[in-house]
């Protein structure tokens, strides 16, 4: 059972409750519509990386397993597992975002890059050579990414676990990802 109630949609603000009504009824989503103002401009900047974002989207999924699995969050995990299956990676590829690197599972920029989150992760600041080898494979603006993405989802790991948000009972039928797109075509 969650710390907090998850907010009745009757007592929500406008734009909230509209926003919460076009997304998939995930617990994340019920609780967060109960932040204020955070709540709308939050999801924009998720759609931001997943409609314009420069990373591959497995590769951004990969990421957010890893952070993830890092954090010990089991509500993160199972619902990017679900997203990564949706974009059709293969079980093993996803189990590898939480195991030892490198993996025979995953290409040298995506071990590259799991190097890096792991170091930014544990250090905040990724060490010099771990940012040299992933920056030649991302590039500047991949590099910015990146560091947005593995702070968005610590940022999420965090919220998840410190209000004990529970995994639904019953696997939610959504496309997922083009629910959350759609949602936020109109900022």
């Amino acid at each position: 059972m969650a710390r907090i109630p998850y907010p009745d949609p009757a007592g929500l603000p406008p734009e909230n409750r509209a926003l919460r009504e076009t997304l998939p009824p995930l617990n994340i989503f019920r609780m967060l519509s109960g932040a204020g103002t955070s709540f709308p401009a939050f999801m924009r900047l998720i759609n931001a990386y997943l409609n314009d974002g420069v990373l591959d989207p497995e590769l951004r999924e990969l990421v957010i397993l890893r952070v993830g699995h890092l954090c010990g969050s089991r509500y993160e995990v199972h619902q990017h597992k679900r997203v990564s299956r949706m974009l059709g990676m293969s079980a093993e590829r996803i189990e590898a975002a939480a195991g030892s690197l490198p993996s025979p599972y995953l290409s040298g920029s995506e071990n590259a890059v799991l190097a890096f989150t792991d170091n930014q992760v544990a250090q905040v600041k990724a060490d010099d050579a771990l940012f040299v080898t992933a920056h030649e494979h991302l590039g500047d603006a991949g590099m910015q990414e990146l560091v947005i993405v593995i702070g968005i989802y610590l940022l999420v790991c965090r919220y998840l676990e410190t209000f004990e948000i529970e995994i639904e009972d019953e696997d939610i039928p959504t496309s997922g990802l083009d629910e959350i797109r759609r949602s936020m075509e109109k900022p």
